[in-house]
């Protein structure tokens, strides 16, 4: 076996035949290392296997390869870093999916895989990620961790769906035949971060909906800068107009949007074609009042269409930033950061 660090991750290619013995023997190599790795600032061990010419399975069974999930497992509870198998071959993976469900060992299909889990910072920011498995459950559990992270993330709904959005050529990065499994004791759920999956996965249709929807009304440009999961932030300009609107149903929570007063005017000009008083507190307020309406009207839409149901409360309105704060009662959130003509405006989304 050869081993080799690329961005932090230890790389061992188990290039011989997969035997319990030499299993064993590349388990204790790892766990001798572990103080030098820890010195090392190892953030994961990828075990490739794709030079190891392992047999195929036997009654849908490979004990080696299930000896190897086993003591993987266990080794990873010894060194306190993660561990994934990766380079397995396709039709293996199913197999090792079940072998691997109740331990802690992950599944990446390549070292870019584990490179997005393992150390997203030698990644360039807000990378695009298209994600498809057949195993619905599977890929949220995917989408989930990788929203955390601060990915965008589009799911493809089968394997067509997914061969015509890879040939388009517009993801950084594509991934199936994966599966992040993660030890019970220490499993991060959304739960703890006070959201809920279903709308931790849904924050696309959100930013989506907001980005076009005033692309349409304003004709200004609109984008996503960046998101992270936080609470409210208070480093933000103290002159804002803000329009929160409550949610339930399939999913529920609050959704927030937070306009500097300056762009605010010049947005509600754009949709108005027409210029209005700097001074008029009024319709500024019920200008943003509106974009809100707009934008969850919109998401309600694709809500639906996605056999969701959710029901949108009216907008409530806040000239003070600290009333507001208030209100989400220092919850986690997902804060987004976005632009309108060049000019930063935000949204925060919260249970």
């Amino acid at each position: 076996m050869t081993s080799i660090i690329q961005h932090s991750i230890l790389i061992f290619n188990y290039n011989e035949t997969i035997l319990e013995s030499r299993n064993t023997v590349l388990c204790n190599t790892i766990l001798g290392q572990k103080v030098t790795l820890k010195e090392k600032g190892i953030k994961g061990i990828l075990v490739s296997l794709k030079d190891a010419p392992y047999s195929p399975l036997v009654k849908q069974e490979n004990p080696n390869l299930e000896n190897l999930v086993a003591q993987l497992d266990k080794l990873s509870h010894s060194i306190d870093i993660p561990i994934a198998i990766g380079d397995y071959k396709r039709d293996t993976f199913s197999y090792l999916k079940k072998l691997s469900s109740d331990t802690s060992v992950k599944l990446f299909q390549n070292i870019n895989t584990a490179l997005l889990f393992f150390n997203p910072s030698a990644l360039k920011k807000e990378l695009a990620v298209l994600i498809y498995d057949e195993d619905r459950e599977n890929a949220d559990k995917i989408a989930t961790e990788l929203v955390k992270l601060g990915y965008s993330i589009v799911h493809a709904q089968n394997a067509e769906d997914f061969k015509i959005k890879a040939s388009a050529k517009k993801y950084d990065m594509t991934i199936t035949h994966t599966a992040i499994n993660q030890n019970k004791s220490k499993s991060s759920t959304t739960q703890s971060l006070g959201l809920s999956k279903q709308l931790v996965l849904n924050l696309p249709v959100f930013i989506d909906t907001a980005v076009n929807s005033l692309v349409t009304i304003t004709g200004l440009e609109a984008q996503k800068i960046k998101h992270e999961i936080r609470p409210f932030n208070e480093k933000i300009p103290s002159q804002v107009i803000i329009a929160a609107m409550k949610f339930k149903g399939d999913i529920s929570g609050i959704f927030f949007l937070i306009f500097p007063r300056e762009l605010a005017l010049v947005a509600l000009e754009a949709m108005l074609g027409e210029s209005l008083e700097a001074d008029d507190t009024a319709a500024i307020v019920d200008g943003v009042a509106e974009f809100c309406n707009i934008i969850t009207g919109g998401a309600k839409v694709i809500f639906s269409n996605k056999k969701l149901k959710v029901l949108f409360e009216l907008p409530k309105t806040y000239l003070s930033l600290q009333v507001a704060l208030s209100d989400t009662l220092g919850s986690n959130g997902v804060w987004i950061d976005m632009q309108l003509d060049e000019k930063p405006f935000y949204m925060f989304i919260t249970k």
